[in-house]
């Protein structure tokens, strides 16, 4: 699996925790990854915190503001896609069945965003960045190293991908029903088929960070007060071993160690 730092439409290029406590979710991640803050305002007076890697842009932590909290939105990690044209892209995603959750909204030297729910009930950002690409590392360990669609509909999902993002799907055949997304040939994230025993969670965008040994970051989550919703386990024919975390404000995520030789 690879999620390359490039501005090419349709790829993943940032992702973003919604908390409640901002102060302890950045001390959770920097005790998880070595993750370091940088806060700035937003045009808006919203506080965003930019996480960095070896002082290389990996990620974003926010908190979640009255209205969501109100909503009952609860924390959890969300997925950026890089878009040639905002604009243009929300009008496919209507085309498609698609929801425009928030319409496209310009920040000054980041770029142009919005907020979509797909056709089976994901959430997911839009971002036509400028000047830079959002990430700046992937692929390492403590950074962002694939993004990954479940839901009890793959087969719509996909559809809905191709006529929105031009992302052409490829099944594999795999004990767990699977498909990959790719753009351009390259593969850039993927779609886990819901079955029945992972029970009745809504459609979702899961954000895996890579690592080069995950019984020791599940250890270090646990001691930074963290969960395991499921301990480590090997995918893709061993080709990787993986486990499912969560955050102590209660957003989940992924952790990921690939093979050598593999992705």
């Amino acid at each position: 699996m690879a999620n390359p730092a490039t501005k090419r439409h349709g790829t993943p290029n940032w992702a973003d925790c919604a908390t409640l406590d901002l102060s302890e979710a950045e001390a959770f991640y920097a005790a998880l990854f070595g993750w370091t803050s940088e806060r700035a305002t937003a045009s808006d007076g919203s506080v965003y915190s930019v996480q960095r890697l070896n002082d290389k842009r990996v990620a974003g932590i926010y908190a979640l503001n009255d209205e969501l909290r109100a909503m009952g939105v609860p924390p959890h990690w969300g997925t950026y896609i890089e878009v040639d044209d905002v604009a243009a892209v929300l009008k496919k995603v209507r085309d498609a069945g698609g929801t425009v959750i928030e319409d496209a909204s310009f920040e000054p030297d980041v770029g142009t965003f919005a907020v979509i729910q797909d056709n089976v009930g994901a959430f997911l950002r839009l971002w036509h960045s400028a000047p830079a690409h959002g990430g700046e590392i992937f692929n390492v360990p403590g950074a962002m190293t694939w993004n990954e669609l479940f839901t009890k509909e793959p087969e719509k999902a996909a559809i809905f991908y191709q006529k929105v993002f031009g992302l052409e799907p490829e099944p594999l055949e795999t004990p767990t029903p699977y498909t990959v997304l790719r753009a351009a040939g390259r593969e850039v994230a993927g779609i886990l088929t819901a079955t029945p025993e992972m029970g009745d969670m809504p459609a979702c965008w899961d954000v895996y960070f890579a690592t080069d040994d995950v019984e020791e970051t599940l250890k270090l989550a646990l001691d930074a007060g963290g969960k395991v919703i499921r301990e480590p386990f090997d995918v893709a024919g061993g080709q990787a071993r993986m486990a499912v975390l969560q955050d102590p404000q209660g957003a989940v995520f992924e952790v990921i160690k690939m093979q050598p030789g593999s992705g």
